[in-house]
């Protein structure tokens, strides 16, 4: 057997990066992690969970969730009203588009404050 245990993503403010994607996803509010508890942890599902951890260099990081139909649309709904760009292709999340050009059912990106790429798709 081989899961994911977690994520690690570097962010100039940890905090404010895993409360923002927590919101969006629809996760539970983030916690604090790390000897100091100066990571914050948002779970995902399964035992697993995405770390921010404080930096001050960033290295881009690109992260996909599959989600079903109901919590697509309801990440969809959320980016809309926080006025996050998204689209459905990666080197363009901004065109607002939610089709899947990849043949499933529906895929967007966005783009955090460090410029990360996060995928969802259904």
């Amino acid at each position: 057997m081989i899961q994911i245990d977690h994520i690690g993503i570097p962010a100039r403010d940890a905090r404010a990066s895993a409360q923002r994607l927590a919101e969006i996803l629809g996760a539970a509010a983030p916690t604090t992690d790390g000897a100091d508890d100066d990571m914050y942890r948002v779970e995902v599902g399964q035992g697993a969970f995405v770390l921010f951890n404080p930096a001050q260099q960033i290295d881009l990081v690109h992260v996909a969730f599959r989600v079903d139909e109901a919590r697509f649309e309801a990440i969809v709904a959320r980016l809309r009203r926080a006025g996050v760009a998204f689209g459905n292709e990666p080197d363009d999340p901004r065109n607002g588009k939610t089709d899947d050009p990849l043949g499933g059912r529906a895929r967007i990106y966005f783009s955090d404050e460090n410029r990360h790429l996060f995928e969802v798709t259904c």
